[in-house]
């Protein structure tokens, strides 16, 4: 069977002009905005939580949404993830990880973990007052022959707005 020159001419064109496929520069999947929330005080300083998206270098899926819920009575915080994995598709609302709180005052919450399996260790700090939040990853236990090959970064990340939601203009 033969192709006709034409035909031939259009996908090449195409192909070098990538009009064979509409790649789009914003996520499909739009994630709420952050979000901060504490307990008023006539139920106890017993509640920080903030949600929004989970930004900075290192992010496996830069279009995602976090939870941090921290219970002062319990001295844990509990994180939730959900993250694009693809076009118009989601994971899995992933298990709750849990972080013990290691401080808690009217100024900051901050907890703090290790994932012994991938020699991290992972700290969130919640600053109350500017309702900023900073997620640390850091390498632990580089001197065992089990973390040989593990990632020796510091990644340091934010909680923001998701990607694609834009300011809207002054008066609406």
């Amino acid at each position: 069977m033969r192709i006709p020159a034409v035909s031939v001419a259009i996908a090449v064109a195409c192909g070098g002009l990538g009009c064979t496929r509409n790649q789009q520069t914003e996520p499909q999947i739009l994630f709420a905005q952050k979000a901060y929330y504490e307990s008023p005080a006539s139920l106890g300083d017993g509640l920080v939580y903030v949600a929004g998206t989970l930004t900075g270098d290192g992010v496996g899926y830069p279009n995602n949404s976090v939870a941090i819920s921290c219970f002062k009575d319990r001295m844990e915080c509990l994180t939730y993830t959900v993250e694009q994995i693809g076009q118009n598709q989601v994971s899995r609302l992933e298990i709750p990880m849990i972080y013990p709180v290691t401080k808690w005052d009217s100024y900051e919450v901050v907890a703090s973990g290790s994932d012994l399996r991938n020699c991290r260790k992972e700290t969130l700090s919640i600053v109350r007052k500017s309702e900023a939040v900073v997620w640390v990853q850091e390498p632990i236990n580089q001197s065992q022959a089990a973390c040989k090959d593990s990632d020796t970064r510091i990644l340091k990340w934010t909680i923001e707005n998701p990607p694609g939601w834009k300011p809207l203009p002054a008066g609406k």
